[in-house]
């Protein structure tokens, strides 16, 4: 165990670290299948399984095997097989030296073998696709002598022996530069062999593969039959390809998939943002292919967003790529047709991959493509070029949170243990893009006491991340100028103005408010963004800012006049606020609130032609308007954060946004008290108060209430006197406070009656009606539900009509009456679709019950999990107790004792942290029910007797009737048996 601990948390394990080990195996037992045992023994673990489950003991098995094979055609296929094992990097995700010193040691094997493979494919003049592998194996170890070795031995066999001595010059200049020596004794004779011509290495026909590896075969032909020994190197000016390079597997696979095509002009174009790794992408593919292309590898800068040089035009693009493919200059052509025409005709003859880096635009790129198949164009650029015809074009994204770790541990160089933790949060503030993650690694590299966490302490504290992600003289905000100086000064002040938008994405209705612009034009000038990957539109009519993307657009406004930035900042929420407004109303007709209004110019409104439209808007822009709010508050719009709270106030209540809400109107109430505002205060306090509630929190909840509720009859508001009446009677009934919440909510009546505010009173006589139930009335009860549900009917208010006739099946289901409580709550659930989430698990409870009540008891367990889902979503802890209640009593029908005490306990414990003494009552009456089931008489009687007692206190006539039932019931049995005893 203490190995195990070393292993994974190195010198630095965390505070009881045994602890979180037996967890962790724990887990990992759970993953674990029948052919696999991990067992403890003797202060240790034991991993039981055949070593074949393994696939390093395969990979190690299938290589021995391979090198003791007779035949070159079993060994290849043995080390084909042991290759195959390898998917991804060893111990990913796990740091520590223990797990570096693995991992460097299995992925050196992994090397050997390959290259042990190779050299046997080699031997044997097989033409496999080790031309790209050795390419991409050398430019990743290139000081990897035996890889370069077999490379240039390959390019021989292929009669490339220039190539060959070229791949000689290169390996040697930078064994040179970057290690300060010659190559090898081995490389240096190869070298030497093909200066001198040895027919050993000149090309050679495919040997049988029965042969032993090895094995001599003669001499080979100077030249392969039907073709001429090559006088020159083909031209290869490609970048090198990154040793750091991470990723990309699918984007790659989905390039090299466009390129296998050959009957037409292949282009392949990677479009970005900036800093996203489109280059690094675009070499290494080129690295990759380059055996496909063995005419010649082109690379050219097009200088597309360069602060030194202006974009290439396309006549200096050809002559440098025809002087690149040995053109000599004299021959080249002055005009661009004439270059265009020399340049196609070229291309006609040989198979050339041609990199145009940083391309600006498609007028640009037309001129340089080829005009017959065979070659392979790759184009990358800040914009998509849509310009471009029959072209295979690839937006490159940031890389994942994975990809992104790995890339900033290759950048920090190896043998640095840093913290997973750490280095996911560098990744998170780098914003997954490729450029900041190298920038910040280079720091750590040249860092040696840092570590990730530091980085990330570095990048979160500071009030903008652009400054701290540099290296050197190199810093990230230079990518982003560059990409910014290429708009025209329409845009440029868009962006900035774009940058200010408070919430978490855009509309083009937003924008059109933050640019005060018209719809149409705002959406032109989003598409522009999306086009220079300056924005992103991940869903249709959905813009969003890369986070360093927006932080240098704001990094751009600090530079305006702080008056146009504040009118910038009024417009955006004056359209928030008002498009709310607009929204609310449409949806809850019934809410009485002052109309709102703001000064200045007509704001930007949206309109909404139906309740879908507007529930759609505000469920779709919900997160955005609560940052609105936020930022509303912190930035001197503090009475339009406050009067949004109200608007809010009821679709966060409905949709049990109650934590998002409570927040909100904390801050409202800080305002109005500030602008001494005392109805905008109590309007506050009861919007606090209802969340207060739905969460559970009667006590704070009920004195936010009664302090509003003086406010505002000194204001002498007699429906919003109305309304907080009762309010505070539902927390005195979920408070099982029975009688007084019967005596608010008559007040709340008479009053609503009084004003003539009909759906008001609907509503009281829905809460005067759970006061009926709980006094065993139900006949009283459905009498005020069904004169609410009239009320509704002739108002047509199609949510009071589903919570009534909900209400009233739940009284059908007291009556027993269970196939009919299930025909109105089906009714009900018809009646308006934009339930709510708490409405909805509610009804989910209500169905369960009338299953549970027909003897459907799976069906029933079925709908009380998906209502207790939707109750933990949302936090609605009442309503959890009564879920698990009613679960406990399905599965007590079902004969599942256990599981039902599990349930009515879990409940109980719920009720007792909330004061919800109603579902205490159901948890202890339950619980007695279920030992006096199991004979268990004395304990029974002591729950029955603890839930009379507070039945009485709250006056709940039904349950008290069912408790005494089951008091007696107990009593005669333990008599009975202490008789037979």
């Amino acid at each position: 165990m203490e190995s195990l601990v070393h292993r994974v948390w190195g010198d630095a394990p965390p505070a009881k670290a045994k602890d979180s080990l037996y967890s962790h195996v724990a887990r990992l037992r759970g993953f674990l299948n029948g052919t696999v045992r991990l067992r403890r023994h003797a202060g240790s673990y034991l991993l039981e399984t055949d070593p074949e489950n393994v696939d390093y003991h395969r990979f190690q098995r299938l290589r021995a095997q391979a090198r003791e094979s007779e035949t070159a055609e079993q060994a290849l296929r043995l080390y084909r097989e042991a290759d195959a094992l390898h998917r991804g990097e060893a111990l990913t995700g796990l740091s520590g030296t223990w797990a570096a010193r693995t991992r460097e040691k299995i992925e050196a094997e992994l090397l050997d073998s390959r290259v042990e493979r190779i050299e046997l494919e080699i031997q044997h003049g097989l033409k496999s696709g080790n031309s790209a592998e050795l390419v991409e194996l050398v430019n990743k170890f290139p000081f990897r002598e035996k890889l370069v070795e077999l490379h240039m031995r390959k390019l021989c066999h292929e009669g490339r022996p220039t190539e060959a001595l070229d791949a000689y010059n290169r390996a040697r200049q930078e064994l040179i530069r970057e290690l300060g020596t010659e190559p090898g004794p081995a490389l240096q004779e190869l070298h030497l062999r093909i200066l001198k011509g040895d027919p050993a290495l000149s090309p050679t026909p495919r040997r049988a593969l029965g042969s032993v590896p090895g094995a001599a075969s003669g001499p080979a032909p100077d030249v392969v039959p039907g073709s001429a020994p090559r006088k020159d190197a083909p031209p290869n000016t490609l970048l090198r390809d990154k040793q750091t390079f991470t990723g990309r597997t699918v984007e790659l696979d989905q390039l090299v998939g466009f390129q296998a095509r050959r009957d037409t002009v292949t282009v392949l174009a990677i479009d970005g943002m900036a800093g996203v790794g489109k280059t690094a992408l675009a070499v290494h593919l080129a690295h990759r292919l380059t055996g496909d292309y063995p005419d010649g590898q082109l690379y050219l800068d097009l200088h597309g967003h360069d602060a030194q040089n202006d974009a290439m035009d396309p006549a200096t693009a050809l002559d440098r790529l025809l002087r690149d493919l040995g053109i000599p200059g004299k021959l080249v052509p002055n005009g661009l047709d004439g270059r265009a025409a020399m340049w196609r005709a070229e291309l006609a003859r040989r198979k050339v991959l041609i990199l145009l880096d940083n391309a600006a635009r498609h007028d640009q790129i037309s001129d340089l493509l080829p005009g017959r198949p065979g070659s392979l164009v790759v184009i990358t650029s800040r914009r998509r070029l849509a310009g471009l015809d029959d072209v295979h074009s690839l937006s490159l994204n940031v890389l994942p949170p994975e990809d992104g770790a790995v890339l900033l541990r290759r950048v920090a160089g190896p043998g640095r243990a840093f913290q997973e933790e750490g280095v996911a949060s560098v990744v998170r503030l780098c914003g997954h893009l490729p450029l900041a993650i190298q920038l910040v690694g280079s720091r750590l590299k040249n860092r040696a006491a840092w570590d990730a966490a530091d980085i990330a302490e570095l990048l979160s504290r500071t009030r903008r991340r652009l400054p701290a992600i540099k290296a050197g003289n190199r810093e990230i905000t230079a990518a982003f100028e560059l990409s910014f100086h290429a708009l025209d000064e329409r845009l440029k002040q868009a962006f900035w103005r774009l940058g200010l938008h408070p919430g978490a994405d855009l509309t083009p209705e937003s924008a059109s408010a933050l640019l005060d612009t018209s719809l149409a034009e705002a959406e032109e000038i989003l598409d522009e963004f999306v086009d220079h990957h300056l924005i992103d539109e991940p869903r249709k009519g959905r813009y969003r800012f890369h986070d360093l993307i927006r932080e240098y657009a704001l990094l751009l406004s600090d530079r305006e006049p702080e008056a146009s930035r504040t009118e910038v900042l009024g417009r955006a929420f004056d359209h928030y606020l008002l498009t709310a407004d607009a929204a609310d109303r449409l949806l809850y007709p019934y809410r009485a609130r002052d109309p709102i209004e703001v000064p200045g110019s007509s704001p930007r409104v949206v309109e909404f032609s139906d309740t879908d439209q507007a529930h759609s808007w505000l469920e779709a822009e919900l997160n955005n308007l609560v940052l609105v709010a936020h930022h509303a508050t912190s930035h001197g719009w503090a009475k339009h954060a406050a009067l949004l709270a109200h608007v809010l106030s009821r679709h966060l209540d409905l949709w049990g946004h109650w934590t998002e809400g409570a927040t909100l109107h904390e801050r409202a109430m800080v305002t109005w008290h500030e602008l001494d505002d005392r109805p905008g205060l109590a309007c506050a306090m009861t919007d606090l108060s209802v969340a207060r509630w739905q969460t559970g929190q009667y006590d704070e909840a009920l004195h936010l209430a009664t302090e509003a509720l003086e406010i505002q009859r000194a204001a002498a508001d007699q429906k919003a006197v109305s309304y907080l009446l009762d309010h505070i009677g539902l927390v005195h009934w979920r408070r099982s406070e029975f009688d007084v919440a019967f005596g608010y909510f008559n007040q709340a009546l008479s009053l609503r009656r009084t004003i003539g505010d009909r759906h008001g009173q609907a509503d009281s006589l829905n809460h005067i009606a759970f006061i009926h139930s709980h006094r065993g009335n139900h006949l009283w009860a459905a009498e005020c539900l069904w004169e609410a549900f009239g009320m509704c009917q002739e108002d047509a208010d199609l949510r009071g009509q589903q919570v009534t006739m909900n209400n009233i099946g739940d009284v059908e289901i007291s009556l027993g009456h269970y196939d009919k409580a299930l025909r109105h709550y089906q009714q009900a659930a018809s009646f308006d679709p934009h339930m709510g989430p708490q409405s909805e698990a509610i009804w989910l409870n209500n169905v369960a019950n009338a299953y549970q009540g027909m003897g459907r008891y799976t069906d029933a367990l079925e709908f009380y999990r998906k209502s207790f889902k939707g109750y933990q979503r949302i936090g609605d802890r009442g309503h959890e107790a009564g879920v698990l209640n009613d679960i406990g009593s399905c599965y007590m029908r079902m004969g599942r004792s256990r599981e039902a005490l599990i349930h009515h306990q879990k409940a109980a414990n719920i009720s007792i942290e909330i004061s919800d003494h109603y579902q205490e009552i159901v948890s202890l009456r339950s619980i007695g029910t279920i030992y006096r089931s199991t004979k268990k008489h004395e304990i029974a009687l002591r729950f029955f007797k603890k839930a009379l007692d507070l039945t009485r206190s709250i006056g709940d006539i039904h349950q008290e009737a069912r408790i005494l039932d089951e008091m007696g019931s107990a009593l005669t049995r333990a008599r009975e048996t202490k008789q037979a005893e």
